[in-house]
């Protein structure tokens, strides 16, 4: 079994956010195996992919503690992965089932673009102990099924954020995705903490976008916008909002592949990272002690 690192909406000004793909064979392993491989690989998401018929999938995705219901960055890795080294047709549409329902992906020009369930947020009043949780006053809050989505006043004190996680993580939801209106040709910038998950901040959070694609297109009166991630690694995504679907599109490029003595015995001395942007020019990595 091997793992291959994708680095999601990673470009030439962005380093993007990391996933592991494991392409299972035989059937997904036992919860407890992937939650465990999961935690060995050290990364924000390891998506489980298990091919069924032509163009699709079943995939689960876990972080380093716990299995998550929808993972938008992973499942575009998950999409790069299956195009650059397992060499589906390009021009083919990739179909994803999960527990939270089907996922599309497919390139659009030199990005790929992932179709989502648009999640309207309902206005809320911020939970007790939120401001002084994230060190900042709250222009607007509003909650989704899963996560809270927090306004403030500018892009200069998103960027300015340090969160007290423990503080956070007490707080009844999945996650806390912090935005304000962008600056520029960006029209929203955005940061998302889940430190209940055991990721303090996800460096690119493609599913708080099913929330912000239509929180701003209703302010902006847009349809089509620009979203900038602020966090230390970030990245950039095109989003496009409809009535009951939101597009989120950005760059994927495979970095590496570990094989499973790697990750079980956590000697990564031989696993050097190495940008590519086509399977021919991977880094695998073969030989050593097999699982």
């Amino acid at each position: 079994m091997q793992a291959w690192i994708v680095e999601a909406f990673a470009d030439e000004h962005y380093a993007g956010n990391d996933a592991a793909v494991i392409l299972c064979a035989a059937g997904f392993p036992p919860v407890r195996r992937m939650q465990s491989i999961a935690q060995q690989l050290g990364v924000p998401t390891t998506a489980f992919v298990l091919h069924e018929l032509g163009q699709k999938y079943r995939i689960r995705w876990f972080t380093p503690k716990k299995e998550l219901d929808l993972c938008g960055h992973a499942t575009i890795a998950s999409a790069c992965y299956l195009y650059d080294v397992a060499n589906v047709c390009r021009s083919s549409k990739l179909c994803f089932y999960a527990r939270s329902g089907p996922l599309y992906a497919c390139w659009n020009g030199s990005d790929l673009s992932l179709d989502l369930p648009r999640m309207d947020v309902v206005p809320c009043r911020p939970p007790e102990g939120l401001e002084s949780a994230l060190g900042a006053t709250v222009v607007h809050c509003a909650r989704a099924t899963d996560d809270i989505l927090i306004e403030l006043e500018s892009e200069r004190l998103i960027a300015a954020l340090r969160p007290d996680f423990c503080a956070l993580a007490q707080i009844a939801c999945r996650g806390h995705v912090v935005t304000a209106r962008g600056e520029g040709e960006t029209d929203f910038v955005s940061r998302s903490f889940f430190p209940a998950l055991g990721v303090n901040e996800d460096q690119v959070c493609v599913s708080a976008h099913c929330k912000l694609g239509p929180y701003w297109g209703a302010k902006l009166g847009k349809s089509q916008m620009t979203g900038l991630q602020l966090s230390a690694r970030g990245g950039r995504l095109r989003v496009e909002v409809t009535d009951r679907r939101v597009y989120v599109a950005g760059p994927a490029r495979v970095r590496q592949c570990i094989p499973s003595w790697v990750w079980a015995t956590g000697d990564r001395s031989r696993c050097r990272p190495r940008s590519v942007a086509h399977a021919s020019h991977l880094t695998v990595l073969e030989g050593g002690p097999r699982a």
